[in-house]
């Protein structure tokens, strides 16, 4: 007895279903060890220096100390808080941060640094300069690594203040690195443009027009990968235009 096409095609949607199913079932987390082991399961946190993995029925715990590499997506959560700040709610951020960096700081992954550094700038945006600067410090201890991107947060909070000599040098090392790229990394992108619409912001400050709008040209056009500050930088750089009749970048 031949089936039908509709028949044909039903089953195979069920097939499909099914194959995607089993595929989502079995992905898994991944810690990597430094003497090569791999260890798969679900990472549920860090706490006391370790890595949590759930493994079947079975909990264990890796120390940070031992592990070469984490291959975990960042949780939905992430995505949804970045959202939420980028939309300018930062109560609601802030609240999501604060649970995934509770849950996953110190997770060396380059999502879990995002986000202390995320949880930081929500802080700033809600007028909590004392929180961010906290936030900062610990994205620092946590991840030394991240440096420049702490700086940047410190940066920013040393321009929302008038303190520009003080942003300046803390810019540098991303300024100096967005000058080697026009393509940067996902994780690098954002910082940049940020970097460049502070600095252009310093520049404004000192009289410097021209070098002021060649940074906000950068963060707008160049480096536009943080809608918000991409945004601030061209309505600066409209502005320069608008108020310096021919003032132009070199």
């Amino acid at each position: 007895m031949k089936s039908s096409p509709l028949a044909l095609r039903k089953l195979l949607v069920v097939m499909a279903a099914g194959l995607a199913a089993v595929t989502t079932a079995g992905a898994q987390d991944a810690v990597v060890l430094k003497s090569g082991l791999t260890r798969e399961g679900k990472i549920t946190g860090v706490s006391a220096g370790s890595v949590r993995l759930q493994m079947g029925s079975g909990a264990t715990g890796i120390p940070l100390a031992d592990i070469r590499e984490i291959r975990m997506d960042a949780p939905p959560e992430f995505d949804a808080a970045a959202a939420k700040l980028s939309a300018g709610d930062t109560a609601a951020a802030t609240g999501v941060l604060e649970k995934i960096t509770q849950t996953y700081a110190g997770l060396p992954a380059p999502w879990a640094e995002r986000a202390l550094a995320l949880l930081g700038d929500a802080k700033l945006a809600a007028g909590d300069k004392e929180g961010a600067a906290a936030v900062y410090d610990k994205l620092t201890e946590t991840y030394p690594q991240a440096k420049s991107l702490a700086n940047l947060g410190r940066a920013r909070l040393a321009v929302d203040g008038g303190k520009f000599s003080e942003a300046e040098p803390l810019l540098q090392p991303l300024l100096d690195a967005s000058a080697k790229t026009a393509l940067p990394a996902a994780s690098d992108g954002p910082a940049f443009t940020q970097a460049h619409y502070l600095a252009g912001r310093i520049k404004e400050a000192a009289g410097e027009l021209e070098a002021a709008l060649v940074h906000y040209l950068k963060a707008s056009a160049l480096f536009p990968f943080d809608k918000a500050s991409a945004s601030s930088a061209q309505k600066r750089a409209d502005a320069l235009r608008a108020e310096h009749a021919g003032l132009i970048a070199p």
